[in-house]
């Protein structure tokens, strides 16, 4: 369950690589042998739309077993006894999740989104090895912009300016995130 995790992200968007190839694509031999898609079938990594598709499947993939682990360990900490008494109280399956697993859930919610944005914005494996930020810089991030200009064109000093342009907005994004966490922390022991 944890293999898309920890396995090196270079050598498994390798492997993403060659199924989304768009002359010996699995992922088109599938859908043509299944019915699903019309032969030849999409170039996946070569038209904008598609590539974007491609690098988003991929950095799902990568990161799903890190936050779904997370996301259990925060839903075993929630203590049995709220779900025993909201039952006894006539809560059906709906109000307690939204009454109870939602509202103790948040936090690890908030934590899950920080990192999942902090690792999407900052993962320069996923696009470099897939599309090289093409097809006609369609799926760039800062990251790999920032070795395009700076060491494919030698501008070192605007590659240096872009890469480090996504530092102030993530320090706002986790300042944000960790504010609405603590938020969350506070009015849940204010309940209690």
């Amino acid at each position: 369950m944890l293999l898309p995790w920890v396995i090196p992200t270079a050598l498994s968007t390798l492997g993403w690589w060659w199924m989304f190839n768009s002359l010996y694509s699995v992922v088109n031999w599938t859908g043509i042998a299944t019915g699903l898609m019309d032969p030849p079938g999409p170039n996946w990594l070569g038209q904008r739309y598609y590539a974007m598709a491609a690098v988003i499947t991929v950095n799902i993939w990568r990161g799903l077993p890190f936050f779904a682990i997370t996301i259990l360990a925060g839903l075993v900490a929630i203590p049995k006894e709220l779900y025993e008494a909201a039952e006894a109280d006539g809560a059906g399956a709906n109000a307690r999740f939204w009454h109870i697993t939602l509202p103790l859930l948040r936090p690890v919610l908030a934590v899950v989104v920080l990192f999942s944005t902090i690792f999407t914005f900052s993962d320069f494996n996923i696009v470099y090895v897939l599309t090289h930020g093409g097809p006609i810089n369609s799926t760039h991030l800062f990251a790999t912009l920032s070795r395009m200009i700076g060491i494919d064109t030698g501008r070192i000093g605007e590659g240096a300016a872009i890469s480090l342009y996504l530092f102030p907005l993530l320090v706002f994004v986790v300042w944000a995130q960790l504010r609405f966490v603590r938020k969350q922390t506070l009015l849940g022991r204010a309940d209690r």
